[in-house]
C-alpha cells in the first residue's frame, strides 16, 4: 500500500468512528461533540492540534491523478480550519457551538441519522478507495 491509500483507510475509519454515534443517538452525540470541542479555549485549541495533524498528512505529495489533486485540496481546507482553531480559538468555538446548536434544535433526527449515515457511507467508499481502487 501506499501513502495515499493508508490516508484514504486512516481517514475513512476516522468519518466512520466520528459520525457513527449520529446513526444511534444523534442528539447525544452532538451534545458530546459540542461538550469537547468548544468547552474551552484550551480543548478548542487541542482539537486544533489534532486536525493540523490531518492537514500535514493530507498535504503531503502523492503524486498524480485526481485523487491526489482532490486529496491535497481537502488538506488545504483542513489546514485553514486548524489554522483558525489554533489563532482565534474563541470564534471559532462560537460558531461551532451555533452549528451545533442549530443542528441540535432546528434538525428533526431522522435528517441528523440520514446526515450519519451517509458520513458512514463516505467513510466506508473511503476505505474502498484506499484498499482496492489505489
Amino acid at each position: 500500500m501506499d501513502t495515499l491509500s493508508v490516508i484514504c483507510v486512516v481517514v475513512g475509519i476516522l468519518v466512520i468512528a466520528s459520525r457513527g454515534p449520529l446513526i444511534f443517538q444523534p442528539r447525544a452525540a452532538l451534545r458530546a461533540y459540542d461538550r469537547w470541542i468548544t468547552a474551552t479555549n484550551t480543548r478548542c485549541r487541542a482539537f486544533g492540534i489534532v486536525i493540523a495533524t490531518l492537514a500535514i498528512a493530507l498535504l503531503l505529495h502523492f503524486g498524480e491523478g485526481a485523487l491526489a489533486v482532490f486529496v491535497h485540496a481537502v488538506g488545504w481546507v483542513v489546514a485553514t480550519v486548524a489554522l483558525m482553531m489554533l489563532i482565534t480559538p474563541n470564534i471559532s468555538r462560537l460558531f461551532i457551538h451555533a452549528v451545533f446548536d442549530y443542528l441540535e434544535n432546528s434538525v428533526g433526527n431522522t435528517m441528523l441519522r440520514a446526515l450519519g449515515l451517509l458520513a458512514v457511507v463516505g467513510g466506508a467508499v473511503l476505505i474502498y478507495i484506499g484498499v482496492y481502487v489505489v
